[in-house]
């Protein structure tokens, strides 16, 4: 079951599901707007990864701060993570999937995390999510920080799960703290 702007409102109420900085007003029907963060990590051009090799992934990447006025420029067919500006954390009762917002995709920008938000995520610490961020059209685009980027949609678990992710020994990205890993 996915929950509803009320749902919403009420989970939050109940601390079940944590958003932080959370304005009311980013609450829609059954989801809520979440802002891009002011960090970048931006893949080095023509570079061979490994999907299994980290240490050569993290070398041939470059983190981007973006102090506040500024933008980050995205230009066609560049692909970078970046974070959300809130943090989040949701009881083992909830799991969350994430959405670009239509009005990012309709300028060329995909925009995703990679799907799910399990349940028990940031309950040990809140943790920001990281977004994966593709450009598919002709012309450079504007990335702000604090702007809407990605909705997040909460779905109810059928029963409360008995291990979150935070809970997990092998889960890697446990309290996010503004810089997005890959």
């Amino acid at each position: 079951m996915i929950l509803s702007y009320q749902d919403i409102l009420a989970a939050i109420e109940a601390k079940e599901i944590t958003i932080n900085p959370f304005d009311k007003s980013r609450v829609g029907p059954c989801s809520v707007d979440l802002k891009l963060g002011d960090t970048f990590l931006v893949f080095h051009h023509g570079r061979l990864f490994r999907p299994n090799d980290r240490g050569a992934i993290l070398k041939n990447t470059e983190v981007f701060r973006i102090e506040e006025d500024e933008s980050f420029l995205l230009s066609p067919n560049q692909f970078v993570l970046a974070s959300t500006l809130e943090k989040i954390s949701i009881s083992k009762d909830y799991a969350a999937t994430l959405e670009g917002k239509s009005s990012i995709a309709r300028l060329g920008i995909v925009v995703q995390a990679a799907g799910l938000v399990n349940p028990g995520t940031g309950l040990k610490k809140p943790s920001t999510l990281t977004l994966e961020i593709a450009h598919r059209a002709n012309s450079p685009v504007e990335l702000i920080p604090g702007m809407p980027i990605i909705q997040i949609i909460f779905h109810q678990l059928s029963s409360k799960t008995q291990i979150g992710y935070d809970d997990r020994e092998k889960s890697q990205y446990i309290g996010l703290d503004r810089e997005p890993r890959v």
